[in-house]
């Protein structure tokens, strides 16, 4: 009787001393004036997210839009960490861009400092490493280099549309696919050819292994986990580190084959790879040295940057066609008067005004990582206000929401390429779905332009339209993942023009 009256006096002390702690931790943001939604004494505000019912850039949008329109910005808690939320155009760029020497990291990755696959990438690295790297690597994707990779993406374009070509044909002589897993086996051939130098065909069953790989750093409920722990608790990486390991053997073994074959046969392909070899056998610095697996770092994290992102960014943008057909005829015109009977170039491609528009539009919808964040290395006053960002407080950015914000567009869930927004406001929204400020998507002209090869290449063969004309704008339908998902997919169908 004693034992348990022990038990019980003990827990009821625990949870006292519980609930003093949580609630000072959780009274964070009301001491310095900053408003927040009521909070779960234990969850925070991320209660749906850590249970798995709501996808987090749902909350981060639930969070956004629950503060009043002029709001600059909104407290927010993961567990009893305080976290700031943005919501004023200005103030996103004051702190991403102009003030980046106070917040020139990100929170994702920040413990370990190691990306999804458990290699020290720039995806993931601090300050000063981070600076140096990022101007090593920037060379790789001179608009030159860009201009000699278009022929590798239209050989993988022609796969493409072979596939297409081979698709079942239904009695309307359409054929219907879900365009994500389009997007992403292309994505995943291009990648392969312009990151490790090695050509594959994911449109094949049987020679599908590179595009298997890309898939399991992203799909199934461990990874799903895993994205969250990186992006929103890195303190708990550790956890995770056995089990982000294994997609990294793969890619290890594919780069070093390529880079040894290249280094012995002594031949360029205009690739990363060469890029890779000049690393290697040049200068080093000890604050990173391109040997090892710090070589292998980065051709994989343009590879795990692109292939998702990529994917993403055309299955929507097709998809998007497929409901506006008004538009897709406008886009084919265009592409008929630029393109027609002509070689694909980098010069032809930038003719192309309305195919910027609709890519643009569709990326201020569907964003493919709906968040971005940086963390304060120092104390940091809010410009125009008492507010002290204190060093290590992570701020965040919903890139959802701050697109789709009426107090900056007008109708902003349609689709509407031609949008008369002010021009700062088009050029901040334009830039926000790759990041903002130098820590922003190193491969943004990449991923811009493999997309846009794709999308000349599918719509000079097909009309594409969709059988539910789902817009997909409010995204209620989200699968559970970091990164933007359709839970029941994006399926479009492909006629043959004539």
């Amino acid at each position: 009787m004693d034992y348990l009256i022990w038990c019980a006096t003990s827990l009821i002390i625990f949870l006292s001393f519980f609930y003093v702690y949580a609630k000072y931790r959780l009274s964070y943001w009301s001491k310095r004036g900053v408003k927040t939604l009521p909070t779960h004494l234990l969850f925070g505000n991320f209660k749906d997210c850590l249970t798995l019912n709501k996808p987090p850039a749902e909350i981060l949008r639930e969070i956004y839009n629950s503060a009043d329109p002029d709001d600059p910005y909104i407290g927010f808690y993961i567990f009893h960490k305080p976290l700031l939320l943005l919501r004023d155009h200005d103030l996103i760029k004051q702190i991403m861009n102009k003030d980046f020497d106070v917040f020139p990291n990100r929170r994702f990755g920040s413990g370990l400092e190691r990306d999804t696959v458990n290699l020290d990438s720039i995806l993931s690295m601090k300050q000063p490493r981070w600076r140096y790297v990022r101007n090593k690597l920037t060379p790789v994707l001179t608009g030159q280099k860009l201009k000699n990779m278009i022929s590798l993406m239209t050989d993988c374009g022609k796969v493409m549309l072979n596939f297409i070509e081979k698709l079942p044909t239904d009695k309307t002589g359409q054929k219907k696919w879900e365009v994500k897993d389009l997007g992403s086996r292309y994505s995943a051939d291009v990648l392969a050819s312009l990151t490790f130098g090695v050509g594959v065909n994911s449109f094949d069953e049987k020679e599908n292994t590179f595009w298997e790989n890309g898939v399991t750093i992203f799909r199934g409920f461990m990874r799903n986990i895993v994205f969250i722990i990186l992006f929103f608790i890195p303190e708990w990486d550790f956890l995770i580190a056995p089990f982000i390991k294994k997609p990294a053997n793969y890619f290890r073994n594919i780069f070093w084959d390529a880079m040894n074959t290249r280094e012995q046969l002594a031949f360029k392909r205009g690739d990363m790879i060469d890029s890779m070899l000049a690393l290697k056998n040049g200068e080093q610095n000890p604050i990173y040295k391109f040997e090892g697996d710090n070589l292998l770092a980065h051709p994989s994290s343009f590879f795990i940057a692109g292939f998702e992102a990529t994917a993403t960014t055309l299955a929507f943008v097709l998809h998007d066609l497929a409901c506006h057909p008004e538009h897709q005829e406008t886009l084919y015109k265009e592409i008929q008067a630029h393109l027609s009977g002509k070689e694909m170039t980098m010069d032809s491609i930038n003719e192309l005004p309305f195919l910027d528009c609709i890519l643009t539009e569709s990326l201020r919808l569907h964003p493919p990582l709906p968040v971005t964040d940086r963390i304060a290395v120092k104390d940091y006053k809010v410009p125009g206000t008492e507010l002290i960002i204190e060093k290590d407080i992570a701020v965040y950015v919903s890139v959802n929401a701050t697109n789709q914000d009426p107090k900056y567009f007008s109708n902003p869930r349609e689709f509407i390429p031609l949008r008369t927004e002010k021009v700062e406001d088009k050029k901040f929204y334009e830039s926000l779905a790759f990041g903002i400020g130098p820590r922003s998507c190193i491969g943004q002209r990449l991923a811009l332009l493999l997309v846009k090869v794709a999308i000349i290449t599918i719509l000079s063969n097909y009309t594409l339209s969709s059988e539910t004309d789902k817009k997909h704008g409010s995204n209620s339908n989200d699968a559970f993942h970091v990164f933007t998902y359709a839970a029941d997919g994006l399926y479009v169908q492909f006629k043959k023009r004539n």
